[in-house]
């Protein structure tokens, strides 16, 4: 059984290497315009003319990609669906407005891993003007297993407040711990067996992922989700968007494996094949012309 994260990677790969290796009648080279490329070849036939220069994304551009939500820094922190972020770095600006005209601050976060955020904070000293900062969930030293928004949601429901909003956010971190615990001890029900399950199948992903690019991303997990702002609540309890769709960006915590193969062998997955990777030879491509 395949994930949506290894189908997309299967569907990208057959694009490049069977799609793309087809003729097209609307691809002719200047220099033999009775001959019809590929779209490869025609690709390779324009590089060797105008040159090419990766750009691979950075930190920065992965946060960027992730999901936005829109809310004020208070004195405690930034509570996003029961689970207060707090951190230093948000001193100064605590009850600030921001730059913007909305005077709310841009967060973005990781459906995949709820175990920080990510804050855009004016930087005079870079070049942009702003920088990324991570602030964590204040209580993820209790929760040290991966759990992802889905995982949260389920524990939400089966929890009863009892107190006042900071024991319950406690207490919901508590029956967190407890549910992942006995998910992979092999006990409890069959709900909790699957819910904790889609907890794994992400750092799995993220597993796979890095086989797949010959490269661990140093990015955190993200999954594509809409880009719907949220404004400001009464409590700031606006939940996360479902993460019923598997991400295809690691994970916050990695398998514990001397390679990302040996951890998708371990978790029953057969192992992705590794793509071969060429560099470009501009005088080799103009003798097989």
């Amino acid at each position: 059984m395949w994930t949506l994260a290894q189908l997309d990677v299967l569907l990208q790969e057959w694009i490049i290497c069977g799609w793309q290796e087809r003729e097209h009648d609307g691809l002719r080279h200047p220099m033999m315009p009775r001959c019809a490329l590929s779209p490869n070849e025609m690709w390779a036939a324009l590089v060797a003319v105008c040159g090419y220069v990766p750009v691979p994304l950075g930190r920065e551009d992965y946060i960027e990609l992730m999901p936005v939500k829109r809310q004020k820094i208070n004195d405690y922190g930034i509570r996003i669906d029961y689970r207060t972020y707090d951190h230093k770095v948000l001193n100064p600006y605590r009850g600030e407005h921001s730059p913007t005209a909305d005077g709310l601050w841009e967060i973005h976060y990781n459906p995949h891993a709820p175990g920080q955020i990510w804050v855009r904070l004016p930087k005079s000293d870079q070049w942009r003007g702003y920088g990324w900062e991570a602030v964590p969930w204040i209580h993820h030293t209790l929760v040290s297993a991966p759990f992802t928004d889905f995982t949260w949601q389920y524990v939400k429901r089966t929890v009863v407040r009892r107190a006042d909003r900071a024991q319950h956010e406690h207490d919901l971190a508590l029956a967190l711990r407890e549910l992942l615990e006995r998910a992979a001890a092999g006990h409890g029900t069959r709900r909790e067996k699957v819910v904790a399950a889609r907890a794994r199948a992400a750092v799995t992903d993220g597993a796979v992922w890095g086989v797949l690019y010959g490269r661990q991303l140093e990015a955190e997990a993200d999954e594509p989700g809409d880009d719907e702002v949220f404004g400001d609540s009464e409590d700031d309890e606006a939940p996360l968007a479902d993460d019923g769709a598997l991400s295809i960006w690691p994970a916050e915590h990695p398998p514990q494996s001397d390679s990302p193969t040996g951890a998708v062998q371990k978790a029953g997955l057969p192992a992705p094949r590794r793509p071969r990777v060429t560099v470009y030879d501009p005088f080799e491509e103009s003798l097989r012309w």
